[in-house]
Order: C-alpha cells, then structure tokens, then sequence
C-alpha cells in the first residue's frame, strides 16, 4: 500500500490516473480530470507547474538522506517531468503518456515507501473538503456584496482566491499549501485588523465568515501536519469579539498568550 501523503505517494497517484486515461484524449482534459480542475488553460498550466514542483520538492526530500543511493531513486525523474514539459495542451495524451514507464512508477513508488519513514501528515476528507470549498465560496460572496472600504475589500478579495488556488491545487500540495494561503490571510486579518473593526457593525457577516473559514482551516492544516496552532489567542478573540470595546486592549495584550 503506497503511502499517499508525502509528495511522492501523491505524484504517484496522480500520475497512475494519468497513465490510464484514453490516448486520443487532449493534455489539457487528462490533467484537468485526473486533478479535478476546471478545463481552462489557464487553471491547467499552474496545476501541471505545480506538479514540476511537487517533482523537485520529492528529489530533494530524497536528497536529504545520505545514505540512499540517489541515482537509484532518482534516476527517472527527467523523464517523468518530461510528461510536464513542454506542456502543449492541445497535443494528443499519447504522445506524452509515454514518459510514464513502469520504471518510472515503480522508483516513485520506492520514493514513496522512503519518505514514508520521516513524512506523513492526515488527508482531508471529502466531507472536510467540501466544507472548506462551501465557507470559502460564502466568505467570497459576503466580502464582494460587503460595504467595505475599496481598499480592504480588494485585499481580503485576493487572499480568498488565494485560498481558492490552494484548495483546487490539494490534490497535489496538500495540507502544506492550504496552510501557506492560510498564513497569507491571518496576515491580511493583523495588517487590517483596525479597520476591519472600525467597519464590523455594518458587515458583521464578513468577519463571522473569515473567522469560521480561518478557525476550520487552521484547525486542519494543525493536526495534518503535526504543528501548533498558528491562530493565537488575540487573533481568535479579535474575530470573535471584534465588535467589543474591549477588543483592543486583548489584542494588543500579549505575546504571553501567543
């Protein structure tokens, strides 16, 4: 059984999917199937630069252990990204499926089995995907039909397509890329956290909605990969309470508590 929660059993099952889909069929429709995105070009360029990245991030993982013999491991990784690039998206599948031999697969999957002795981290379930896709969707909706500031609007608006790309990219990234986008919005909330509250009274339903899609996701992202929390305490009751005029003094409390 190939662990498929380090980066190498994920490019394995990716690329097992791919292995089996029709020849006559387009690159772009493979990967937009095998990774579960929308059949745009644009959609499925990032995700395919996302799988080349997953690929290095695998090398040097197994790099990382001298005492493996790295040209066994590695020795088919060339071709593999060779089913990458150069990525024509029109092209027949059959003219890249070729790239992903037996051998190839079955190193990946060696690649797999030895990081699976140092890596791993939990899976989202459906059910938790479908969740954080439905709190996602709604907090877009709120902030874009919200009466904030042009300003704060536009940026709370670029961290939720953030979270967007992470979520359409996690069948390849995984809970790792959820917790970057997650990172780059408790940002957004400090950096803004003022005027968020000066604006509150009149948008409650956006920051009820970024607190419940931050806590979920934090939540996740905590336990998959083994980490602490990064939603400290003033942070949580800022978006819990933000409202109170008491707020301030519990935001700009404490390092103790962080």
């Amino acid at each position: 059984m190939i662990d498929e929660s380090n980066p190498a059993g994920r490019l394995h099952k990716i690329l097992v999917q791919a292995k089996k889909r029709p020849d006559q069929d387009k690159v772009r429709k493979v990967w937009s199937t095998v990774l579960g995105i929308e059949e745009d070009d644009v959609l499925v360029t990032k995700a395919v630069v996302e799988l080349y990245s997953l690929s290095n991030e695998i090398q040097s993982l197994i790099k990382m252990n001298n005492q493996l013999n790295h040209d066994l491991y590695l020795k088919s990784f060339n071709k593999i990204n060779q089913s990458f690039f150069p990525l024509n998206l029109g092209t027949d599948w059959k003219a890249v499926k070729g790239h992903l031999t037996e051998e190839s697969l079955t190193r990946l999957q060696f690649c797999a089995e030895e990081l699976s002795t140092f890596y791993a981290e939990d899976t989202l379930s459906d059910e938790d995907l479908k969740e954080i896709i439905e709190k996602t969707e709604a907090l877009f909706e709120s902030v874009y039909a919200s009466s904030l500031p042009d300003a704060l609007r536009l940026s709370l608006l670029e961290e939720v397509e953030r979270l967007r790309g992470s979520i359409n990219i996690y069948r390849i990234k995984g809970a790792k890329g959820l917790k970057e986008a997650l990172q780059g919005t408790i940002g957004a909330v400090v950096a803004n956290q003022q005027d968020l509250k000066d604006t509150s009274k009149e948008n409650p339903d956006v920051l009820k909605r970024l607190g419940e899609l931050i806590d979920k996701l934090d939540s996740f992202t905590s336990r998959a990969l083994k980490l602490k929390k990064m939603i400290t305490k003033p942070i949580r009751y800022f978006l819990e309470k933000v409202t109170d005029t008491e707020a301030d003094s519990v935001i700009n409390d404490g390092e103790s508590d962080a």
